[in-house]
């Protein structure tokens, strides 16, 4: 079964990314270099929005769903965590209105704002938790199918020039919400619960409050990950923008599976956790070990296959591409090693506040590195400042997990 939904999750990952990367050759021929810039930056944009909304419930509500196996305590996480995630997606609305007004990339274009807004609060309402919960993914990779080759169809089709442009967001939410729509209705289906059930405002603040630790973590990741991009929005040029987003895009598709994979093991690890220890930090050490052989052999890859990509997806902007790809290569390693040492150990011993630390110094630290970096050399200096964030990331955990085990067995033998 554990095999059964990697393998899922990494189908699902093709789908939700590599998809869309098949429209970046479609786009870079038809529109111009400012206008991709905006299109990738509203990509970014709702990602990291996505963040405020979705609050971690990815991994508290799967874990909640994954440890219980009782349908009222099952419907109840069900409707508090899609109501929270309602009353979040209202208070993010100061955002959009800040991304109107202060977002040098979005002047004159608050058209794409608001599709960046909905596209970003449509991808957090997804209930992919509830199915990562119950080890049942096939719905999901279904639902991202439709969703993608919709999205490629549509913008085949109907974004034949620039003068098409202005159709490009509205494919994007509308294809969405179709994903959207498939999972919830399904979910409500498979829970059995009514639709005067559907939504309980008082349920989710009880989850907001229990799942305030994971939203600082995720939030906190997002200031070194997706708000690159959007920090990029205000110092340099759509096209610049556009070419960084465009290449962390493609290492994106790569690293996902790594993310996917861990998401797959998680649950397993807290169904074992407290029952079958042994076997417990058996799997984990196998999957560490694992993802450290998967991260270098990514990183590898990427050095041989990106120029090929690179040349092919970006004919008229191969060279600054490929010169950010080939330095956020270096990021995969460390990524394979973090994931596993942040969610398999500290998450799975409930660390949260430990692992929000380290996070929360990281994100402190990239954004005034970035700021310095960017200033002297552009668009690369946000690479690098990526790159020695994840490092630092990978190291700082190690360290805790090494220490915390330590203790552990001092306790024991002592």
């Amino acid at each position: 079964m554990l095999a059964k939904n990697i393998l899922i999750l990494s189908l699902v990952h093709i789908v939700r990314l590599v998809l869309p990367l098949l429209i970046i050759p479609v786009l870079t021929r038809r529109i111009g270099d400012n206008d991709f810039g905006i299109y990738m930056y509203a990509i970014a944009f709702a990602a990291w929005l996505s963040i405020f909304v979705e609050y971690g419930f990815n991994i508290s509500s799967t874990r909640e769903i994954a440890c219980t196996s009782d349908h009222e305590e099952t419907c109840r996480v069900i409707q508090g965590t899609q109501s929270a995630k309602l009353i979040l997606a209202l208070l993010t609305l100061p955002l959009l209105a800040g991304a109107v007004l202060f977002v040098p990339v979005f002047q004159g274009h608050a058209y794409w704002a608001l599709a960046a807004w909905l596209l970003g609060v449509l991808s957090a309402l997804s209930p992919v938790y509830y199915f990562q919960g119950r080890e049942s993914l096939r719905l999901v990779a279904i639902a991202e199918a439709l969703t993608g080759l919709l999205t490629l169809l549509l913008v085949y089709f109907l974004i034949l020039g620039k003068a098409d442009f202005y159709r490009l967001p509205i494919i994007m939410v509308t294809a969405r919400g179709v994903g959207l729509l498939i999972l919830t209705s399904r979910m409500y289906a498979s829970a059995g619960m009514s639709q005067v059930r559907l939504f309980d405002f008082g349920a989710g603040i009880p989850l907001l409050k229990s799942g305030f630790n994971l939203f600082v973590f995720q939030g906190a990741i997002s200031f070194y990950t997706s708000f690159n991009v959007v920090f990029l929005g205000f110092m340099c040029s759509p096209a610049q923008v556009g070419a960084y987003a465009a290449a962390e895009r493609l290492m994106r598709a790569g690293l996902g599976f790594i993310a996917q994979g861990s998401s797959a093991v998680f649950p397993r690890l807290n169904a074992l956790r407290g029952q079958q220890e042994a076997k417990m930090r058996r799997l984990r050490f196998q999957v560490l070990i694992g993802f450290i052989a998967l991260g270098f052999a990514g990183m590898a890859a990427t050095w041989v296959i990106a120029p090929f990509i690179v040349k092919y997806m970006f004919p008229g902007n191969f060279v600054a591409v490929e010169n950010i790809v080939v330095t956020l290569a270096l990021v995969i390693p460390a990524i394979a090693i973090s994931n596993v040492l942040g969610f398999q150990y500290l998450l799975v011993e409930r660390r949260e506040k430990l692992f929000n630390a380290i996070i929360a110094s990281a994100a402190g630290v990239n954004i005034v590195m970035a700021y310095f970096l960017v200033k002297r050399y552009e668009v690369q200096g946000m690479a690098v400042s990526w790159v020695v964030i994840e490092w630092g990331i990978a190291g700082a955990l190690a360290v805790a997990v090494f220490v915390l085990r330590k203790n552990r067995n001092s306790l024991i033998t002592g």
